[in-house]
């Protein structure tokens, strides 16, 4: 696995929230999300600079609560109304490292992420966030590619 420490612009983010049980349930929870959001942005005429996310503020070992979004520009995250709220992803230093291979595997890449930051003496912080680069009904689940970030303290 290839970790990189990047340093990061503060990006804005539009979101919907989401807790589900973890299980086979997050996947319809996330498209669920993913609808809700991109229904918003077409509606009101968004431009999405980045592939559909989630985003995690906190660790709870029972529930999945998350925020599933897209990074748009500040002037696109101000129009935010509703059940759709707008965020930031901070600015500052975060680990990254794509994950390649099905859905059901970033648990695997996330212990190793942890890992790796705790064995180069970095702090984690949060929130840490996933970016679907492909769409996996048209990629092969073995090929599917998600960016993986974790802020750094």
């Amino acid at each position: 696995m290839s970790f990189e420490k990047k340093s990061l612009p503060a990006q804005s983010y539009i979101y919907v929230e989401r807790e589900v049980p973890y299980g086979p349930e997050i996947g319809a929870a996330m498209g669920s999300a993913f609808a809700e959001i991109f229904g918003f942005v077409g509606q009101n005429g968004l431009t999405p600079l980045a592939m559909p996310m989630s985003v995690y503020t906190g660790m709870d070992p029972e529930i999945l609560r998350f925020q599933g979004g897209v990074i748009v520009s500040a002037e696109d995250a101000a129009k935010a109304n509703g059940n759709i709220k707008a965020g930031e992803l901070p600015q500052g230093d975060a680990i990254t490292i794509t994950h390649v291979g099905p859905y059901e595997n970033l648990g695997d890449t996330h212990k190793a992420m942890w890992a790796h930051i705790a064995e180069n003496g970095m702090e984690a912080g949060m929130p840490i966030w996933e970016i679907y680069v492909d769409d996996p009904e048209k990629v092969a689940p073995e090929s599917v590619r998600t960016e993986i970030y974790c802020a750094l303290k």
